[in-house]
């Protein structure tokens, strides 16, 4: 718990430090935050794939949750920050892995499919549009989609979503999703 405090607390100076103009100092902050949550050098971790990082916090077929929630906001931080250095292709893939890893919160047990989560994802996949995503990354939002399709009308409008929307966004994924596909069968 001690460590998730730390790099939420780095994650909050380095937002500030972004919010100041100040932005090699804020990747910095966010970089030892990484390595204060994973234990691993942060250039080491930014290398590794996703799956493998999901592995890395799952003990016992458990996952961290708490510390996986954290690293998606470190993640987006960096995106942020690599976009105002003008890395937009470095930003796209820190909001890929920061979507990827917030999906697998929300997915991971019924109470963390939160509004604050569905904020988490809806604004991740507003940075990410147009931007080809992972095929995991593209299955697990389809699986978000649909689990909130189940969910009552109340509850998604308590979340600031629709049946409506949901439906289309999971026909917009599904169209993404059989582009992609056809560009790698070709």
């Amino acid at each position: 718990m001690r460590i998730i405090n730390q790099a939420i607390a780095a994650s909050m100076i380095a937002m500030g430090l972004r919010k100041a103009g100040r932005y090699s100092e804020a990747r910095q902050a966010i970089q030892q935050a990484i390595e204060q949550l994973t234990t691993l050098p942060a250039n080491l971790v930014d290398q590794m794939d996703d799956v493998s990082i999901l592995s890395m916090l799952t003990a016992q077929g458990q996952l961290d949750v708490g510390r996986l929630a954290t690293l998606a906001d470190l993640y987006q931080e960096q995106g942020e920050i690599l976009i105002k250095l003008e890395q937009s292709v470095q930003g796209s893939i820190a909001f890929a892995r920061a979507l990827h890893f917030i999906l697998e919160v929300a997915m991971s047990e019924a109470s963390n499919l939160s509004t604050e989560n569905i904020s988490k994802v809806e604004i991740l996949v507003q940075r990410l549009k147009g931007t080809a995503l992972p095929v995991e990354t593209l299955l697990a939002l389809s699986d978000y989609y649909q689990r909130l399709l189940d969910e009552d009308d109340q509850s998604l409008a308590a979340a600031g979503t629709s049946r409506k929307l949901l439906s289309q966004a999971l026909a917009d994924l599904q169209a993404q999703s059989g582009q992609s596909q056809n560009t790698t069968g070709d």
